[in-house]
């Protein structure tokens, strides 16, 4: 009896198992029988090929990872991957008859949205503390947790997670905040005297020289580290009034008028590479005489500050143009002194060796004094017309060798003169406290963020006004009384224990700015409201919280009008290559985020300016696209290009129609990035026609013809291939007789489980290989020097010779790239990777901006008014 009964209850709990795995909508006969036919030979519960069973009567459509299985199977029978072309293929009305089953199924039970609790990014939440205390330079500290990359950018939900170090990191910015608006009380110092002579100061390149009992200095440059010397260790360590003394006089002098010794407050956290402008000017001294002058005077000197001196009027700049000039006056006053500058520079007498990097400082003045010395000095190219004295005026007008050459000359005034000594300086103090930058930033800061306060009015009474005020604009939507009541009695305890009204500021600012809701988007689980709206927006546009403007509309209940919402995108567009968003999101999409990190083969003679420009390019393009609203196909293949005429000539092979051609020389402005008219239908031009693509793409020393496939197929066509098998070698251990890198990926992917992604990446590839790893063209591959093979097949068929036909292809199917643009753009703008119903909705906008123009600007705005950005 007891086994009959656990009979029953074991058919019965299968029984209720089996009704609970039949749940959901049953398959038809029809779609049944079509997948028995092609798909389950593979893919039942009993084979079960990649982990995927088909083998289903009933299909709960409401379990999203049942989406993800059906959706899978249907983009492999859309691409044709599926069934494998080693079985039976089923006919396009069969095909058509299980796609459209699916589409319909997938459309009816796909919702929009689905973004989880999406903390700020750290470039939004650092926006946003500059934003909220008005801290415009603020950047965050070094070390502080890097983000997460989640399908391409660090901005996505699932990748934002709040991680242990990340939260320790939050807290100390927000002390440090606290300390910036109500720093900690500082107890002044004792005063006493430092002292700083010649062999305290610093000598930074050929800036300044220790001679004898003095320092010298020789040029009047702006940039400090080049003409400047100050003490190396003599830092001022609480603000006050101070009293100096300097001591100085001429060295060789060739004028009776006085040197001029400007005395500057110098921050010490400056760059070495800054301008002597920007630090405060304290006292101009007047040198008259090769009798040390001592000058004695009080200033106001800054927590973190040293003294700065420079010699206002020397003889000698460091400038582009004053050093040129003062060149040109000399050398035609001078044929020997030309002739020795030429050997120098042209040993050989002529262009077949340039010497210019490795001469600097004393090295190359012994250079120069050698040639001098020698009697047999060749002063046959010793005029002013000669070749190699306009090339040397224009190395002297230009950043390609000026300030090797500059600081040459240095050595040439410590030896002969004029130059000024410096003999000693000394501080004494500080004689009174005052407020330095610190001190008054945080008072600045203080009232705005108390407000004024009423006369008599109470703590508590002052600081619920505060937080009325303050945490709306920290939390970016109203907040309640009671979380008002809530923040307030964080202050009253504090203060009970015997704390000043200060110190409860600080606290509350520590408090605030570690909330969850300062630091994420949204919490509440509700659907997305106009704030939500607002918050969105804006950090997709500016990468910051909604100004007031968006908060005012957003209060209005009207943000959410499509209508009103283009507007505002519209007036938050960014048009400018360094605005946030195109900054950010071409770094990302584009990977040209990874240029520092590469070194280009010094075989290539690519220098850290060239790439700076090749990654502006790119932010100078994506910015004209999206302001002048030019067509899509514009961003494949353009009739123009952003990048510098010296660049276009040195990379792009470029003729300027409107001068004699490239050459080793530039006019002034040439190296400045501008639009470039050029030719439709070329290697260059557009995205994959740029030299930051074709870098970020390789490894600055080769090309990976894997990597740049795997690449366009992504980011070009919105096709990521999938993760390859497992146990599959980076490359097969036989590629025998393999030379170039065709060979080497026909003899990796001969296996098929390589070739059925392969197929599809190595040709797109291959086809870029024309271009080194930095963007030029090329012929031949090294090493081998065997032409290369850039012809392909792409999937449907078209056969391609090289880059030009691939672009028409792409011209010709621009919807491809459009859509993979535009989910990029979703993806990016509410940090979750749009589903399937969001992509049907991403492609009805696609297509109708193609019929309607089909401008970038368009295409955009369609995508900020759709219903799946206004889904939360």
């Amino acid at each position: 009896m007891g086994n009959q009964f656990l009979s029953v209850l074991l058919f019965t709990c299968a029984a209720a198992q089996g009704l609970r795995a039949s749940e959901g909508t049953p398959v038809s006969d029809t779609h049944y029988d079509l997948l028995s036919n092609y798909c389950l030979n593979c893919h039942d519960e009993v084979e079960m090929k990649g982990d995927v069973n088909l083998d289903h009567y009933t299909v709960d459509w409401t379990r999203k990872e049942n989406r993800d299985l059906w959706e899978k199977a249907l983009h492999m029978l859309q691409e044709g991957h599926m069934p494998p072309e080693d079985e039976d293929q089923p006919s396009d009305e069969k095909r058509a008859i299980l796609t459209s089953w699916l589409d319909e199924y997938l459309l009816d039970n796909t919702p929009l949205g689905g973004t989880i609790p999406r903390r700020l990014s750290a470039e939004e939440y650092r926006s946003t503390i500059r934003d909220l205390f008005d801290l415009p330079d603020y950047e965050l500290p070094l070390g502080f947790p890097k983000d997460s990359e989640y399908h391409g950018f660090n901005n996505v939900g699932e990748g934002l997670v709040l991680s242990p170090p990340l939260m320790e990191a939050y807290a100390k910015v927000a002390e440090e905040i606290a300390n910036t608006v109500y720093p900690p009380t500082q107890i002044a110092p004792p005063s006493n005297t430092r002292t700083a002579g010649p062999e305290e100061m610093v000598l930074s390149f050929s800036a300044a020289k220790v001679k004898d009992d003095a320092l010298l200095l020789v040029s009047r440059g702006q940039e400090i580290f080049r003409s400047c010397s100050w003490p190396s260790r003599m830092e001022i360590m609480a603000s006050g009034v101070y009293r100096i003394t300097v001591s100085a006089a001429k060295h060789k002098p060739v004028s009776d008028e006085p040197l001029l010794l400007e005395i500057r407050a110098r921050e010490l956290s400056a760059s070495d590479r800054s301008r002597a402008e920007i630090f405060r000017l304290l006292k101009v001294m007047e040198v008259p005489s090769t009798t040390p002058n001592t000058v004695t005077f009080e200033a106001d000197l800054y927590e973190g500050q040293t003294l700065l001196f420079r010699w206002a009027n020397a003889e000698m700049d460091h400038g582009y143009t004053e050093f040129a000039k003062h060149m040109r006056e000399w050398w035609s006053q001078d044929s020997r002194w030309l002739a020795a500058w030429q050997h120098a520079v042209f040993p050989n007498g002529d262009f077949s060796e340039k010497r210019v990097s490795v001469l600097r400082g004393l090295n190359g003045w012994n250079i120069i004094t050698k040639a001098l010395a020698n009697p047999d000095l060749d002063m046959s190219n010793a005029t002013m017309d000669n070749e190699l004295t306009v090339e040397l005026l224009k190395i002297a007008d230009s950043n390609s060798g000026m300030f090797n050459l500059a600081d040459v000359l240095c050595h040439y005034y410590f030896t002969n003169g004029p130059a000024l000594e410096f003999h000693h300086a000394s501080i004494e103090g500080p004689l009174k406290i005052v407020d330095g930058p610190r001190e008054m930033l945080a008072k600045k800061l203080q009232r705005q963020f108390t407000g004024n306060r009423k006369p008599d009015q109470s703590d508590e009474s002052f600081t619920r006004e505060i937080l009325t005020r303050f945490l709306p604009r920290a939390f970016r939507r109203p907040v309640d009384k009671q979380t008002i009541e809530t923040y307030l009695s964080i202050a009253k305890q504090h203060w009970s224990e015997g704390n000043s009204f200060d110190d409860g500021m600080h606290l509350l600012i520590r408090n605030i700015l570690i909330s969850p809701r300062f630091l994420y988007r949204s919490l509440d689980p509700a659907e997305m409201d106009d704030y939500d709206l607002a918050s969105r927006l804006s950090y997709f546009l500016a990468q910051a919280p909604p100004d007031a403007q968006l908060i005012k509309l957003a209060h209005a209940g009207r943000l959410s009008d499509p209508e009103v919402l283009r507007g505002e995108a519209l007036r938050l567009l960014p048009d400018h290559p360094s605005d946030a968003l195109i900054q950010s999101f071409t770094s990302q999409w584009l990977d040209t985020k990874l240029l520092p990190e590469i070194m280009p083969d010094p075989v290539f003679e690519f220098s850290d300016e060239e790439i700076a420009t090749a990654k502006s390019e790119v932010e100078h393009f994506f910015a004209a696209m999206l302001r002048d609203n030019l067509p899509m196909t514009d961003f494949i293949d353009p009739d123009f290009t952003y990048t510098s005429l010296k660049f276009a000539k040195e990379n792009y092979h470029y003729e300027d129609k409107g001068s004699s051609g490239g050459g080793a020389g530039y006019e002034e402005g040439d190296s400045e990035i501008g639009r470039l008219p050029m030719p439709r239908g070329g290697r260059f031009g557009g995205l994959l026609g740029q030299s930051a693509i074709m870098m970020a793409t390789a490894n600055g020393v080769d090309t990976q013809p894997v990597l740049r496939g795997v690449w366009v197929s992504e980011n070009i066509l919105g096709k990521p291939p999938g993760e390859p098998p497992e146990n599959v070698p980076a490359l097969t251990p036989d590629i025998r007789g393999a030379k170039t890198p065709r060979e080497m990926l026909a003899a990796h992917t001969a296996d098929n489980a390589c070739s059925s992604c392969h197929s599809s990446i190595d040709p797109l590839g291959l086809m870029l290989e024309n271009f080194d790893p930095v963007g030029n063209w090329r012929e031949l591959w090294p090493k081998v020097n065997t032409p290369i093979d850039s012809t392909c097949v792409l999937p449907d068929g078209t056969p391609i010779d090289d880059i030009t036909d691939f672009k028409a292809w792409l011209v010709d199917n621009i919807d491809l790239f459009s859509q993979c643009l535009a989910e990029k753009l979703m993806t990016y703008a509410t940090g979750r990777v749009p589903n399937y119903s969001e992509r049907k909705e991403i492609q009805g906008i696609v297509s109708q901006n193609r019929k309607n123009g089909n401008g970038f600007k368009d295409l955009f705005l369609a995508l900020v008014t759709s219903e799946t950005f206004r889904t939360k």
